[in-house]
């Protein structure tokens, strides 16, 4: 199957890059893990990024999506690359609205029943995921599929299925293992 080459081919770019680090390390959480991963130094290199594109792009080919959305910050790299892979338009989602300029919470032309793929780099819980799924249906967009480069397994695809949604990994922390 050309998507299960690809995605060898992006866990290989990963490991190459040295994205995933073994050892110990804070979390932003505060809590102590055995690896970090170091998505900053994947959304900067063009090679990862294009291959994530690449993978995503393939498997929405079929489905009639109207735009693509990344959280910022870590996945606005990937939703553009995206946007310029598949030809979907794309929409940012803030972390809060901002309270000046258009006070915006997602920016990008979201219209009422658009249908919406959401990106997202790496996830833990899934908690900044569903909140940029939850922003999207707030603003009248059915969020069709989402995507993570990384899942660090630890909880995130339970916690979206308990809210209906299926989150699709790209690649695993058990992939590196």
């Amino acid at each position: 199957m050309v998507i299960k080459q690809e995605k060898e081919n992006l866990i290989n770019l990963l490991k190459a890059n040295q994205v995933i680090k073994f050892g110990k390390f804070t979390l932003s959480s505060g809590r102590e893990s055995d690896y970090y991963v170091d998505m900053k130094k994947a959304i900067t290199d063009p090679q990862i990024l294009s291959q994530v594109a690449k993978i995503i792009s393939h498997l929405v080919s079929d489905d009639d999506i109207d735009l693509v959305a990344g959280p910022a910050l870590g996945a606005v790299p990937i939703a553009t690359a995206v946007a310029l892979n598949s030809g979907i338009p794309m929409l940012m989602v803030r972390k809060e609205k901002k309270d000046y300029g258009t006070s915006q919470l997602i920016e990008g032309e979201l219209k009422e029943g658009n249908k919406v793929i959401v990106v997202e780099d790496v996830t833990t819980t899934g908690n900044s995921l569903l909140k940029a799924v939850k922003a999207v249906q707030d603003n009248g967009g059915i969020v069709e599929r989402t995507f993570v480069v990384v899942d660090r397994e630890e909880g995130a695809v339970e916690e979206l299925k308990k809210e209906g949604i299926i989150l699709e990994p790209l690649v695993s922390i058990g992939d590196f293992k």
